[in-house]
């Protein structure tokens, strides 16, 4: 048995499907676990049952579909800077816990911890596919790439024992990376494995940011489809379009509206892109504008042939009906590229507790005991 410490960021729900599926299939393998988090985050690992420690969330700045570059990493850093005291505490609650490895998801407090330790890192995550493979740059994203590759270079620690990209497309890796780095297909929730896909009459929409948004509510009023929304909020002062059905926070309602729906239309995060063409779900992104990783997820994907992308503009009723008509054709595409890279990412972490003299892991699962610790007092 080997003790883990497992940090993940709260920005976005991917990180949080990611890391409860690689929590349980390391639990199941008999290791302790101490879950380092915030946000959102923080009360689905409690509701699992897991040990956490809570930390703050680092969130980006978002305007109407956009992110606020600059805005936003001016409010990281003084966040973070704002919040030195809270790697001090999490220091000694590690050191504590006696990890033999920490393993983080894009979270820095938990790696800014190993390193101060010395402990050995592994990185799980999607986005060093912006900074270990030579993916494809438009020209007109190349700001945007030099940006990105930047922001995740600084998130990620100076020296790793291992790098996994989860991914559905694999570019090819940068040359003198260092570290090794290895690609894996999509890390998926146990939930998602299990569900029976089936094409019902509705149209999954969600949306990761949608402050400051305008014209999606609008413009799917205007089309003759039934549309299940998550994460929007209905129209204030105005009569509910008979099409639309908001419906509120709730993980299985999700999946299970994920699972019977015709199509998606949705930012382009990885882990929902993942999860739909597991499903066969065709999809229409909306990436985040500014946000190079979602602008490369869409890319790939509509190369992949499972549907569209609409980039930096507004939707329109349109380009829902030319989507939705195009169905049967994003769908034959999707057949036969439902990948799950769990088991394959499992055996990287255990080769590399070997690798590190680890204890063997035990045959039997171990009970969790919920155990919640709080380091956002130390901010204060």
């Amino acid at each position: 048995m080997a003790r883990i410490v497992y940090g993940l960021t709260a920005q976005g729900r991917g990180h949080t499907s990611r890391v409860s599926a690689m929590a349980d299939l390391l639990a199941a393998a008999g290791h302790e676990l101490l879950l380092v988090c915030g946000g959102d985050a923080l009360s689905t690992m409690r509701e699992a049952g897991r040990d956490v420690v809570e930390v703050p969330v680092l969130r980006h700045q978002m305007h109407k579909n956009r992110i606020r570059l600059w805005r936003s990493l001016v409010s990281i850093t003084r966040q973070r800077l704002a919040t030195r005291a809270v790697i001090g505490a999490l220091t000694e609650r590690v050191r504590a816990f006696r990890p033999d490895l920490v393993i983080t998801d894009f979270e820095t407090y938990s790696a800014q911890a190993a390193e101060r330790l010395g402990l050995p890192i592994v990185c799980l995550d999607h986005q060093q596919i912006v900074t270990r493979t030579e993916v494809e740059v438009p020209r007109a994203l190349a700001w945007e790439a030099w940006v990105a590759r930047r922001v995740v270079s600084r998130a990620q620690p100076r020296r790793a024992a291992l790098n996994i990209i989860s991914s559905f497309f694999f570019p090819p890796l940068r040359p003198r990376l260092g570290a090794a780095t290895v690609l894996v297909p999509p890390i998926l929730r146990d939930a998602v494995l299990r569900a029976t896909p089936t094409r019902g009459d509705h149209v999954l929409v969600y949306h990761n940011a949608p402050e400051g948004l305008t014209g999606l509510v609008e413009a799917l009023a205007r089309v003759d489809r039934r549309f299940v929304l998550y994460n929007l909020e209905p129209p204030k002062g105005a009569a509910l379009p008979a099409n639309l059905e908001f419906r509120p926070p709730s993980t299985r309602g999700f999946l299970r509206d994920l699972a019977a729906c015709e199509a998606v239309i949705s930012t382009a995060g990885f882990s929902l892109i993942s999860e739909a063409m597991y499903l066969g779900k065709p999809m229409l992104l909306l990436p985040n504008a500014g946000l190079f990783e979602q602008a490369i997820n869409a890319h790939y994907f509509v190369r992949a042939g499972g549907g569209a992308a609409i980039f930096d503009r507004p939707l329109t009723p349109q380009d829902v009906r030319l989507f939705l008509s195009s169905g049967d054709r994003y769908r034959a595409a999707l057949r036969g590229q439902a990948r799950c890279g769990n088991a394959r990412a499992h055996a990287l972490i255990e080769r590399t507790l070997e690798r590190l003299g680890a204890a063997p892991p035990l045959a039997a699962t171990r009970p969790h005991k919920t155990q919640a610790t709080s380091l956002i007092a130390a901010t204060r």
